[in-house]
This record gives structure tokens, C-alpha cells and sequence, in this order.
């Protein structure tokens, strides 16, 4: 159990710098284009690890129904997921999104007794509760965003599907890893991802965008997917390997705690009071469902 809530939390860590590294490059680049690279290293470093840890035969054995799975859920999770979620974003904004999408804990519970026969305990429940709740106090910013009420009906949509889809692809993952190694797993969902998120790119043409970064913010850009994506990935697949979809979920879920001191140290800002009580809010929760 220990290790599971380490390598989920580990994964949150993994996540929050992906995302604080790329925040001053988003605005330059649409979300498949952003992600493609970052990928494509993360892809190509997690089958590097594979072949010098010894075990690149591993791939060959999976089985196909595992695949399928893997493949899948990344799929569902990252490539459809993540686009629904940053739409979500501009049409209604952070503040309102967040708390909507960071829901999906609570649908991967409800999914994994239904498909996975996972058993919910009263302190899972509680822990649930807990961390949906120090999350929306973290990520909730000062100010409002303004949106009329026709974007706001969207961006809910947005958010739900979101949510949905993030669910859908914790359960999935499940299935997946049965018998498989986090590491051979990793070297399976992100290349896999990175090849559909290329195709995107190719087919819309938005790689032109890439012209507008400099080298720095390619520096950024790859040390942040190595990261978020690489890693981050590992830890999560070890995560619902080790603790079971819905407690990953959970875990997954607590980014925003790790994001916004990162953002303090690096931008100097102050922790605001819902900041710190959110964080020993998330922290108990932590400690309930582990």
C-alpha cells in the first residue's frame, strides 16, 4: 500500500511540473501540438529505460487483450480527455472547471465497482470527499472569469465529458496492467499516444506553430514532457497496478497542490489562506485512503 500511495503521489508531482513548466508556452501552441513532442520524448525515454533495464522482450509477450487496454485508455484519458478539458477551460474558465472535472475520482469509484469489483470502504469514501474538496480550494484563483451563460452551458458539457472520459480511462487502465510491468506498460501507452497525437498535428498542419518557440521553450518543452509525461506515466500505471483504480484515481487527482507552491517558488507569490488549509485538507484525506 505504501508504495502505491508513493508512486501516486509521485505521479501527481510528476504532472504538476509538466504543467508549470509549459504555462508560459500554452498560448503559442494548441494542445495537440503541444503535447506531441513532449510525448514523442517521454515515448522514446521510457523505451530507452525498457531496453537497458533488460526486459525490451517484455513487449512481444503482452498479450493483445492487455493492448487493447493500454492503448485504450491512454487514448481515452490523454488524446480525447485533455482536449475536452482545456476547451472546457476557455469557454468558462479555470476556477469552474476544475472543481467539475476533479470529480472524475468519484465516477472511477462509482465504474470500478461495477467493472473492476473493486470493495469501497468508509474511509476511501471520507478520503474521496476530502481530497475533491482541497483541491477546489487550491486551484480556486482570486478573481472570477467572466462567461455568458451560452458558454457556460458549453464549458459545463465540456467539464462533465472531461470528467467522464478521465474516469473511463482509470478503468480501463486497470484491466491492462494485469501481469504487465509499469515500465513496459509506460513503453507502450505514450509512444502509442505520441503516434496519435502526430497524426493530429500532420492533419491539421499545426506543426508551423512550432516555428514561434525559441530554443529555450523547446528546452522547457521536452524537460517538462520527460517529466510530466514520462514519468508522471510510469508512476500512475504503478499506481492503479498497486492500488486499484480508484485510489489511484484519487491520488492522480491532487496535482493543483504540487502545481501552485511550484508556481509560488518560481513566481514569488504568497500562499493564500484557502492554499494552506486545501493542502492539509488533500493531506488527510492522503492519509484516510492510504
Amino acid at each position: 500500500m505504501a508504495w502505491g500511495v508513493a508512486a501516486g503521489l509521485l505521479c501527481a508531482f510528476c504532472w504538476a511540473v509538466g504543467s508549470v513548466s509549459f504555462r508560459n508556452i500554452a498560448h503559442k501552441l494548441d494542445p495537440f501540438s503541444l503535447n506531441a513532442p513532449r510525448t514523442l520524448a517521454a515515448g522514446l525515454l521510457m523505451l530507452i529505460m525498457l531496453a537497458l533495464s533488460g526486459h525490451m522482450g517484455e513487449i512481444a509477450t503482452i498479450p493483445p487483450r492487455n493492448l487493447f487496454y493500454l492503448i485504450i485508455s491512454i487514448a481515452v484519458t490523454a488524446a480525447i480527455g485533455d482536449a475536452f478539458y482545456v476547451t472546457s477551460i476557455r469557454k468558462m474558465g479555470l476556477s469552474r472547471t476544475i472543481p467539475i472535472a476533479n470529480a472524475y475520482p468519484a465516477l472511477t469509484m462509482g465504474l470500478a465497482v461495477l467493472f473492476l469489483n473493486e470493495t469501497i470502504t468508509w474511509t476511501l469514501a471520507v478520503g474521496l470527499v476530502l481530497v475533491m474538496i482541497g483541491v477546489v480550494l487550491v486551484s480556486r484563483p482570486n478573481g472570477g472569469t467572466a462567461a455568458d451563460k451560452g458558454e457556460l452551458k458549453a464549458g459545463l458539457s465540456y467539464a462533465l465529458i472531461t470528467a467522464l472520459f478521465w474516469a473511463a480511462g482509470m478503468v480501463l487502465t486497470a484491466p491492462g496492467m494485469e501481469g504487465i510491468g509499469a515500465l513496459a506498460a509506460s513503453a507502450v501507452r505514450t509512444p502509442a499516444l505520441s503516434l496519435m497525437l502526430w497524426a493530429v498535428v500532420l492533419v491539421r498542419r499545426s506543426y508551423r506553430q512550432y516555428a514561434a518557440l525559441t530554443r529555450r521553450e523547446w528546452v522547457i518543452l521536452i524537460v517538462g514532457g520527460l517529466i510530466g509525461w514520462g514519468f508522471g506515466n510510469l508512476f500512475f500505471v504503478a499506481a492503479v497496478s498497486l492500488l486499484g483504480a480508484t485510489r489511484a484515481a484519487i491520488l492522480a487527482s491532487t496535482p493543483p497542490i504540487f502545481a501552485l507552491p511550484l508556481s509560488t517558488f518560481w513566481m514569488h507569490e504568497r500562499p493564500t489562506w484557502p492554499v494552506i488549509v486545501g493542502t492539509f485538507i488533500v493531506v488527510s484525506g492522503i492519509i484516510l485512503i492510504s
